[in-house]
């Protein structure tokens, strides 16, 4: 039954049962004394009970102090609970005690010291039951935070080890990737680069994270070594030393490049940083601990204190003691027989007492106690002097069974730390054999690095040379190519119109098919130079999908019904019909990929494939995947397909022709796009070229504008042609001619000049290089002559590039045609400008000259970004305009408005700009029925300036051309 029961109590018993021999040593004498003659009658009647009371106040002082150690010795509430019941009862007991009349009898003064130090006493006595509550409560939080405490370090020190591992892979996998790049001599600046990322990120990572690991564990074993600490100088060390740790573990934690295990191990950094406090010590678990070392002085002082005014609660018992011993003596003789007699027995029940106190020590401290603290005190030692073959056995009270645990995970945990440190020595000294290696292969390298530095140099300084003069020579090539080129090409498709045998039909198509082929060559050499030189860029319009991808298959359908193949087009219906893009760049990606498929198919079909991949209100992600059943490509080649000039083998460019650059464009084309291009392809089989890229949303155009301004395009107009080139001003003006216009041709600047002023014709074909004064300075003048009329002027030039065509537009061309000119360029640009030159309605919501000269510097995407973020903004800032007004927060709707103002400012929408002016100015006054009235204003303001200046945007004149802006 005892074996139930843990120190504390079996301590209590113990005292109980010393107390109880004590005790019955004062009933025998009470006994023997109440046989005394009547002559000692007065004496137990006034002297002797007074005795009584002072050896019963002594005594209940007694176990007043006695019971204190008990109580300090308390480790849990329950028993501290006892306890304290405990002395409150011995705390009544002995008040009543002193408070009884018949020790003033005795002596009244002495009685009176007698009651202030008992009062003292159970003052100490109850400070020392608040301090052990306290420490209880303390040393219940203490052990919590230290067991998360310890439980976060060991976290990141687990963490740190798989970052560790992650680290010592990715270093081992450069190490062994270096060698195979070194001997290849081709690949040395990638070994450079591998090794530069090695040193200075794999190997330096590395070093972090085995400093956090270290730094965690120590953090760790100084939380556990602060749950001994047992003075303030050696908690204030720990403290510091866990500082110092934590500061390296921040900076660590923060250099995890792994975002989901930085947040990791930030969790657990929170929770070492609470157990470390902000600023103080006492805010902290070190705070925690220190409180625990001064309750423990307290107790002890209290102790000290208990002792003393015990032996003085003793001495004033003593001296009352004495004297009623002195009126005592005066009793009879018989007394003093019996006195004697009591005091022998006395002195025997005391002997008795101390024996059978001794053997309950014995018993109860010495053999459960004493002796199994005196073995784990032994088995600490050995741990502490590194001998981690220690063996413990729990057995005992539950107490020490805990602390017989406690001893085995501290061996436990230094057999693991044994393990790691010889784990750590070993992949260092790993390490740094690699160091030594990779020192050696950068000492050898470094000066065959820097002759390589020097040769790229000379070499990269070659290439840009030799890049300036393929640029100016493809520009040279270009206009000197094209002027002609026009005349010859114009020539052959006006020839089809005359009265030709069959014989001179065929060699005509010959003739236009070969000029064809040389055009599209020249054109792929200078789409293959745009995009080498990195100078292409997006023209964005509104375009119908469908329209488009149906015109590319129109315009192929010749060529595979020539070869008798299938040419299928299939749009899935999610597709949206109009979006926001360069529509011709789309245009020329899938004309090539078309074109090759039929190119590279004897037999079966081409079926173009459109599938929306993602869609959303900004747009969508489209999939047009172009597929054959031609003679497909091999495995290794198809790398290799988009590279400049390169063909699966010789025999493909004598069999069906071509320059090699088709994909190359292609995929350049879809990378300026944002898209990818890419290839699945079986020998034999057919192949599948798949381009996916994002376009944004846009709405369908308005009917009614479209068909007005094709009727105005469509109707006879007196059109002036200026062109130096004969053969290529007969060909623009026979295509005009034809088209129903009325046209005047001239050949240089002056004469084009002088014709306006005489013929006021309604539209100018100019070109830009013109003898003597030039097509810009013309178009100036003419300009100049026309007045507020106006006149809508078209450029045409061999200068193709878009850095020469953006210029035109700035100086203020409606529109630019490229040569070799064509009837459908000419009669589209002609759609363009009459389009573009047609008044746009306002309402007078949104700013429309704002917008325009937003749309002409921004352009239309950007536009439209920051109606989706003035969507995105405003309606929650009414939202919280409403929500400031109910709590009657007029700063905050004041602020609200002013940031209201900006927002609309920016978007142009000038009629909310005066409402929310207005409402700032109401709510700096206070009125709420006015502010209320001005928000619902605001927000009817904000729904018909956004939906106007949507519109604006969306019409041909909002953005077309920068020109049709700035005029």
């Amino acid at each position: 039954m005892l074996s139930k029961f843990g120190i504390g109590a079996r301590l209590f018993l113990a005292f109980l049962g010393i107390t109880a021999l004590s005790l019955s040593s004062g009933v025998a004498g009470w006994l023997i004394l109440r046989d005394i003659s009547s002559a000692q009658l007065r004496i137990n009647s006034e002297a002797l009970p007074a005795v009584a009371a002072a050896q019963r106040t002594a005594e209940t002082s007694g176990r007043l102090v006695a019971a204190a150690p008990t109580l300090t010795a308390a480790r849990d509430e329950a028993s501290r609970a006892l306890q304290e019941s405990e002395l409150l009862l011995l705390t009544a007991e002995i008040r009543s005690s002193v408070a009884d009349p018949r020790l003033s009898m005795l002596d009244s003064v002495l009685s009176a010291k007698l009651n202030k130090t008992v009062d003292a006493l159970v003052s100490n006595l109850s400070a020392q039951n608040q301090l052990v509550k306290e420490r209880l409560q303390l040393q219940r939080n203490f052990a919590d935070r230290a067991e998360h405490t310890i439980v976060a370090a060991t976290a990141i020190v687990d963490l740190s080890e798989t970052l560790v591992s992650n680290a010592s892979a990715g270093a081992s996998a450069v190490v062994s990737n270096l060698y195979s790049l070194i001997d290849d001599p081709l690949r040395h600046q990638e070994a450079y680069d591998a090794l530069d990322r090695l040193i200075e990120q794999d190997i330096y990572l590395l070093d972090r994270m085995w400093e956090l690991r270290l730094r965690s564990s120590q953090i760790g074993l100084l939380t556990n070594r602060l749950t001994r600490a047992i003075d303030r100088s050696e908690v204030l060390e720990i403290s510091g030393g866990f500082e110092d740790h934590m500061r390296v573990v921040k900076r660590r934690v923060a250099s995890i490049d792994d975002p989901v295990r930085r947040q990791q191990a930030a969790s657990f950094l929170e929770t070492l940083e609470l157990a470390s406090g902000n600023a103080p010590v006492s805010a902290s678990l070190f705070g925690d601990r220190l409180r625990l070392l001064a309750i423990n002085e307290d107790l002890q002082q209290v102790a000290e204190d208990n002792r003393n005014l015990s032996a003085d609660v003793s001495q004033v018992a003593q001296l009352m003691l004495r004297n009623s011993q002195a009126f005592a003596r005066d009793t009879s003789a018989r007394a003093e027989s019996a006195v004697n007699a009591g005091l022998y027995f006395l002195v025997v029940t005391s002997l008795i007492a101390v024996t059978i106190s001794g053997l309950i020590v014995w018993l109860y401290v010495e053999r459960g106690i004493v002796r199994r603290l005196e073995v784990l005190t032994g088995a600490m030692q050995r741990l502490t002097d590194g001998d981690l073959s220690v063996e413990v056995t729990p057995e005992g009270m539950p107490e020490l069974k805990a602390l017989s645990s406690a001893v085995v995970a501290f061996r436990d945990e230094s057999q693991q730390r044994r393990t790691l440190e010889i784990e750590r020595e070993r992949t260092n000294e790993e390490l740094r054999r690699h160091r030594e290696e990779l020192q050696e292969l950068v000492n050898e390298r470094t000066g065959q690095l820097q002759q390589e530095v020097k040769r790229h140099a000379e070499a990269r300084e070659r290439a840009e040379t030799a890049s300036r003069v393929k640029s100016d020579f493809l520009a040279t090539m270009s206009h000197e190519i094209r002027t002609p080129m026009t005349g010859m090409l114009g020539m052959l498709r006006i020839l089809k119109d005359a009265n030709l045998t069959v014989a001179q039909r065929k060699q005509l198509a010959t003739a236009a098919s070969s000029g064809e082929a040389l055009l599209g060559i020249l054109n792929s050499i200078l789409d293959y130079s745009k995009i080498e030189s990195g100078k292409i860029g997006v023209d964005p319009v509104d375009f119908n999908l469908r329209e488009l991808l149906d015109g590319v298959v129109e315009l192929m359908r010749p060529s595979a019904q020539e070869k008798r193949l299938k040419l299928a087009l299939a749009i899935d219906q999610a597709v949206a019909a109009f979006h926001c893009g360069d529509a011709g760049k789309l245009r020329q990606i899938v004309f090539n990929l078309v074109s090759n498929a039929i190119k590279f198919t004897p037999a079966g079909e081409v079926l173009i494939d459109v599938t929306a991949v993602e869609s959303h209100r900004g747009g969508q992600t489209i999939c047009v995947a172009v597929s054959d059943t031609g003679i497909g490509i091999p495995v290794d080649e198809q790398g290799h397909i988009f590279e400049s000039f390169a063909q699966t083998d010789s025999s493909i460019t004598r069999r069906y022709g071509g320059t090699g650059l088709g994909l190359s464009i292609s995929r350049g084309l879809a990378q300026a796009l944002g898209g990818t291009l890419s290839v699945k392809s079986e020998p034999g089989r057919g192949s599948t070229f798949t381009l996916v890229f994002f376009m944004p949303a846009a709405a369908a155009p308005k009917r009614g504008s479209l068909a007005k301004a094709q009727r105005n395009a469509s109707q006879s107009l007196s059109v002036l042609v200026v062109e130096d080139d004969e053969a290529t001003r007969i060909v623009a003006a026979q295509f005009l001619a034809k088209a129903g216009h009325r046209v005047v041709a001239v050949e240089d600047g002056y004469r084009a000049v002088q014709a306006f002023a005489e013929q006021r014709p309604d539209l100018v074909l100019m070109d830009i290089s013109l003898p003597g004064l030039d097509g810009m300075a013309a178009a100036e003048m003419i300009r100049a002559a026309a007045g507020e009329r106006g006149v809508p002027i078209i450029a045409m030039s061999a200068h193709v590039f878009k850095p020469e065509s953006d210029r035109y537009l700035a100086a203020g061309m409606d529109a630019y045609i490229a040569k070799p000119l064509t009837p459908e360029a000419i009669d589209l640009a002609i759609k363009e400008v009459l389009a573009i030159r047609r008044p746009a309605p306002a309402t007078g919501h949104a700013d429309t000259k704002l917008l325009q000269r937003d749309l002409g510097v921004l352009g239309q995407d950007a536009v439209l970004r920051i109606f989706e973020i003035v969507e995105q903004t405003l309606p929650k800032r009414f939202a919280d305009m409403r929500a400031a007004l109910k709590s009657r927060d007029f700063a905050a709707l004041a602020k609200l408005a002013h940031m209201t103002y900006s927002s609309a400012a920016a978007a142009g929408f000038v009629r909310l700009c005066e409402a929310v002016s207005n409402l700032e100015t109401t709510a700096h006054k206070g009125s709420i029925s006015s502010s209320r009235t001005l928000i619902r204003q605001c927000e009817v303001l904000y729904t018909a300036a956004i939906a106007e200046a949507r519109a604006l945007v969306a019409t041909p004149q909002a953005g077309r051309r920068k020109g049709a802006a700035k005029k």
